[in-house]
């Protein structure tokens, strides 16, 4: 499995977001690496970004408001 791949199924199984030193260790990569990662992730529309924290574009989480999603 992609690295790519990986990140998007962990923050897919963290409903309530994620940050980027929260997969680290569980990942096994550098926060450079998962951020570049995330970043294009977020770039191409597959996760959302609120704040520090990253979150599933499934969720249905009240507390995310598309108000204030990070493009």
């Amino acid at each position: 499995m992609k690295l790519e791949e990986r990140v998007l199924d962990y923050i897919n199984q963290h409903q309530q977001g994620v940050r980027i030193s929260e997969m680290e260790i569980p990942l096994c990569e550098t926060r450079m690496k998962l951020g570049f990662i995330a970043k294009n992730l977020l770039e191409e529309g597959k996760i959302l970004k609120i704040d520090n924290q990253y979150f599933s574009k499934n969720t249905r989480n009240k507390t995310v408001d598309e108000r204030s999603l990070s493009p």
